[in-house]
């Protein structure tokens, strides 16, 4: 089997089971740090935000979200918890360099979960996801940072992105942003409302869908009927999850709380969830919520969009992600193949980077992101570079 990008054909299988595909020229190749990748080994294919949290936060700054100096990090400015709608959660956190350009490119990142733009497992997890934006902000870019909240509809995420773009394109030149240069990032959840976005262009705002790339991270299968990717965690969604916390001993794994901010009331950003804890069943078919009809699925689906799509879509997980095999096709998630594949049958235009991080997990694929762990991070700067 051959992958395809950018017109160019790379043999699956002159690449080898345990070489991550790097789909973007002149990258040198990174791994993870062989102490951290060993612990990762050891946790599994599972979602896990504490114990990941404490093998990487020792390689970010000193100060994060629960210190008191200001500025919190040195020569950037940061602009939180900014509304674009009407529930509580409907803010962004935007991160500006206090010196460069005055229009600059902007990163959006779209968390997974239940939609924490700040996990709360522990107070070391405080710390993601401002690397994200932070990490934006060393690289020439404004970082904003979404939090989200629960969707009861099938299309109702896919409505909040699409207000939080149109509140972006209209205030991000106040933070030196280019409202005309935008890329967006979903990891794992995040992905159903950014999947069924790009794929409904009903949803878009008055200058259409915003965004010249998007990334689409350790992805939650959205919608792409007819199109039917393996179940993550089979028949029990939840297993991805019970083990969590077990290797750092966290009690709770991946449902602790104690890293809830002081002061936040229950539903406000950084505060204790409201409503059924997290995994409970979800409205409109999302995981855990009832099946949905399939003609209602196809019907929804968002795949006849993304075959026509301007948009430059970049598919990412780690060869230690939930749903990987590196015994099979090298670790590549089966829904990252399935709607590669599916895509490139429509030319090399339409054809999406596929990005196979060697070494990382769920949660490391985005908690490595502005540390000295560069896998995943340095091909994605590339492959931005390269969309004009």
């Amino acid at each position: 089997m051959n992958l395809r990008r950018n017109g160019i054909r790379t043999s699956l299988g002159a690449l080898g089971a345990t070489v991550g595909i790097l789909l973007v020229a002149g990258v040198a190749k990174a791994q993870v740090p062989a102490n951290i990748e060993t612990e990762l080994i050891k946790m599994g294919h599972i979602v896990d935000p504490p114990c990941t949290a404490k093998l990487y936060r020792p390689m970010m700054p000193a100060n994060d979200i629960n210190s008191n100096a200001t500025p919190l990090y040195p020569g950037i400015t940061i602009a939180r918890d900014q509304s674009f709608g009407p529930n509580p959660r409907d803010v962004v956190d935007i991160f500006s360099a206090d010196k460069g350009p005055a229009s600059r490119p902007v990163l959006i990142y779209v968390p997974g979960g239940v939609g924490n733009k700040i996990e709360l497992q522990d107070k070391e997890a405080n710390a993601f996801y401002d690397n994200i934006a932070r990490w934006a902000t060393e690289n020439g870019m404004v970082g904003v940072n979404m939090q989200r909240h629960g969707s009861p509809t099938w299309d109702d995420g896919a409505k909040d992105i699409s207000a939080m773009l149109q509140w972006v394109e209209a205030n991000i030149s106040k933070y030196h942003g280019n409202p005309d240069r935008m890329f967006i990032w979903a990891h794992s959840a995040g992905n159903m409302p950014l999947g069924t976005y790009i794929g409904h262009p009903e949803l878009y705002g008055p200058k259409g869908v915003g965004v010249k790339g998007v990334i689409f991270m350790s992805a939650a299968a959205f919608d792409v009927a007819p199109l039917a990717p393996p179940p993550i965690g089979g028949s029990n969604p939840m297993s991805i999850l019970a083990d969590a916390g077990k290797t750092c001993g966290v009690k709770g794994g991946a449902f602790s709380t104690d890293g809830v901010l002081p002061g936040r009331a229950a539903g406000q950003p950084g505060g204790p969830e409201l409503g059924p804890p997290p995994g409970g069943p979800r409205p409109g078919g999302g995981p855990g919520g009832p099946p949905v009809d399939p003609a209602l699925q196809l019907a929804r689906s968002s795949l006849p969009e993304l075959k026509k799509t301007s948009v430059k879509v970049m598919l990412a997980n780690g060869t230690l992600d939930i749903g990987a095999d590196p015994s099979v096709d090298g670790g590549l998630m089966p829904f990252n193949r399935m709607l590669h594949d599916e895509l490139c049958k429509d030319g090399p235009g339409h054809c999406p980077t596929l990005l196979l991080a060697t070494g990382e997990s769920h949660m490391s694929i985005v908690f490595s992101i502005g540390t000295p762990d560069t896998t995943v991070s340095g091909p994605i700067l590339a492959w931005m570079k390269t969309i004009k």
